[in-house]
């Protein structure tokens, strides 16, 4: 139950979640909430460990699965209690945790749950305010069987692999995790809707989610240009939005390094002119149906200004004209950036793990301090306690 009133308390103060998920978008979804003040149980078990485990990078090389950093990147802050869903104690532990539970969170292909006698049914029955989450690759279909998948596979389906590329080469992805990150931004805020409907009416319920239709919602604009259209959108290269030039990444000089740049009509052109010089004051550039028919040559004047200077001098000198720019960042211009460092990376030193850099919640709220960041759980490593605090109740 949610105890928040007391000054200081995060919002989700004494809001007990158990995470049947696994990979990344169940605990994707439940660190959000460790984040806001929930106490996150996890529950794993060591006979078929959490593929998350799996990922590298790892601490000091090697694949040692409690050393994996993307694992302990989702699940800062929980506990972790060893259970074999698949045994008659692994269920009935569980199912008594469930009674005292607010959220229970699961990412298995619709169906495994149920088999395993732990369906909202039978939770519900044991706790009528339990909000379950379930969520899956393409959710639960009354067109079809029951489809299973991984990140990869929902990029595929919601249609964010056929946009990503060039035109006439194979589809660039983008592979891995995708939807599994886009997928907790419509859980979670849905997850405490119900928790608000629930402390007026006492009553759960249960959520089901999609990943390939909450990665699908950011690409409706391609969706109904085909239904309005008949229109099939196709991969734009390195165009990000043909409905505006120039906008697009522009070679630096440099290995590899580029700049983005987005100036939108009127001053932030004028702008962009003021700066460049000469070059852009082209009568082809003068409007933007223009600038849009002879995008091309527009790209490579830029393109020709950009190359002979450094990327982050292309960045400062468009900023300070007030034209929107940045360098296209590499994971070590982030971990260099003194702002990402002061902000959302925090070192995190542990006598087992070592010192890691983990990161903050993207958010700050004004009364609440943020929680601390701590590792993930060995896998485990709570199972006493949290029995112990069964037997207690």
């Amino acid at each position: 139950m949610i105890d928040s009133a007391s000054p200081g308390r995060p919002p989700l103060a004494g809001l007990r979640v158990l995470d049947l998920g696994w990979v990344m978008v169940g605990p994707f979804s439940s660190r959000y909430l460790v984040e806001l003040g929930a106490d996150v149980i996890k529950v794993e078990s060591s006979s078929r460990i959490d593929p998350s485990r799996t990922l590298p990078p790892f601490l000091d090389g090697g694949r040692n699965p409690e050393r994996s950093v993307p694992y302990h990147f989702v699940n800062t802050g929980k506990r972790s209690i060893d259970l074999d869903l698949r045994s008659p104690e692994g269920r009935d532990a569980v199912l008594r945790l469930a009674e005292r539970a607010d959220v229970v969170v699961e990412s298995f292909t619709p169906g495994v749950v149920e088999r395993l006698g732990l369906g909202y049914d039978e939770l519900s029955a044991r706790n009528s305010g339990i909000v379950m989450v379930s969520t899956s690759i393409a959710g639960r279909s009354p067109a079809g069987p029951e489809r299973s998948g991984v990140g990869t596979v929902g990029s595929a389906m919601c249609g964010a692999m056929h946009m990503v590329g060039y035109p006439g080469r194979a589809p660039s992805g983008p592979f891995g995790p995708w939807t599994d990150a886009v997928a907790p931004r419509f859980i979670v805020p849905t997850l405490l809707a119900a928790l608000r409907r629930r402390e007026a009416t006492g009553r759960g319920c249960h959520i089901e989610v999609s990943q390939a239709e909450a990665g699908m919602q950011f690409l409706l604009p391609a969706l109904y240009d085909y239904l309005v259209n008949g229109v099939v959108a196709q991969p734009g290269g390195a165009v990000p939005d043909a409905s505006r030039a120039p906008c697009g990444l522009y070679p630096c000089a440099g290995d590899d390094r580029w700049v983005a740049i987005d100036a939108a009509p009127g001053e932030q052109w004028t702008a962009l002119v003021g700066v460049v010089g000469r070059a852009l004051a082209d009568d082809r550039f003068s409007v933007l149906l223009d600038r849009l028919r002879y995008r091309a040559e527009l790209d490579a004047v830029l393109g020709e200004w950009t190359s002979r200077q450094d990327a982050q001098d292309v960045e400062d000198v468009l900023q300070a004209a007030g034209v929107p720019a940045h360098v296209v960042s590499t994971a070590a211009d982030l971990h260099d950036d003194p702002h990402l460092r002061a902000e959302m990376l925090v070192r995190v030193s542990d006598p087992d793990l070592g010192e890691v850099d983990l990161t903050r919640p993207a958010f700050r709220l004004a009364r609440s301090p943020r929680p601390p960041v701590t590792r993930g759980p060995w896998t485990g490593e709570h199972t006493a306690e949290v029995l112990a605090e069964l037997d207690r109740r």
